[in-house]
């Protein structure tokens, strides 16, 4: 696959399984409501073996997408992480676990240097890992 927003998509739903498997309530916070309606459907049919249970802005569900973040994340007292698929860097203090993904082009490594020094500002400091 040499599509890199298909490759994004992709890890990004590998990395709401990982979130499925571990228990954890996921956040992922989109960038518009066309690339909301795309990931939804593709988290419908990602593998044709399982279900992925998501709903759109319901934060009852284990992997909630939405535009912006329901009140209910914000207060949650059981763990709760964010998959930011957006350009913006999230008030990561909200989250237990903050997942970005950062692809592999100037301007996109770019703003996630920015986003990497915002939650320096906000005193955590972020983990990296390299995927190849």
């Amino acid at each position: 696959m040499n599509d890199p927003q298909a490759n994004r998509e992709a890890f990004a739903c590998r990395l709401c399984q990982r979130a499925l498997q571990e228990g954890l309530p996921l956040f992922v916070w989109c960038e518009s409501l066309d690339a909301m309606e795309r990931f939804d459907q593709l988290l419908w049919t990602f593998q044709a073996s399982s279900f992925m249970p998501h709903e759109i802005d319901d934060p009852k569900a284990p992997i909630c997408l939405g535009l912006t973040i329901p009140d209910a994340f914000l207060k949650a007292e059981q763990k709760v992480g964010c998959l930011n698929l957006t350009t913006h860097a999230v008030e990561a203090v909200q989250f237990d676990r903050v997942l970005e993904i950062i692809e592999a082009n100037d301007a996109a490594k770019a703003a996630g240097r920015e986003r990497f020094k915002g939650y320096k500002q906000q005193g955590i400091t972020p983990t990296t890992h390299q995927i190849k």
